[in-house]
């Protein structure tokens, strides 16, 4: 691969990256403020963690670095927002 074709997909792979994590965070945000996670689908986000367990494992395998960073991140937030539906399934939980 040329420089340019190179660098050329780096920025692309960044974006991706950058719009995968980012795509998580307004809803995340919202479950912590409302403290309500009820329009959360436990099935999506069960799948969601699943993909981007198996993406890092892929990523490593690989020893492909910036794979495994995008994908380690993004399975932080869905984790995230995963935990949050069962911590707040019945409401608010109590301090």
């Amino acid at each position: 691969m040329t420089g340019s074709m190179n660098g050329i997909v780096v920025v692309i792979g960044t974006l991706a990256a950058l719009c995968t994590i980012t795509s998580f965070v307004p809803q995340i945000w919202k479950i912590l403020k409302e403290r309500d996670a009820s329009s959360v689908s436990l099935r999506m986000y069960a799948l969601t963690v699943s993909a981007f367990t198996l993406w890092t494992i892929y990523g490593v395998m690989l020893k492909a670095w910036p794979l495994v960073l995008a994908n380690s991140v993004s399975l932080l937030l869905a984790g995230t927002a995963l935990a949050c539906k069962w911590r707040f399934r019945n409401g608010e939980p109590d301090a």
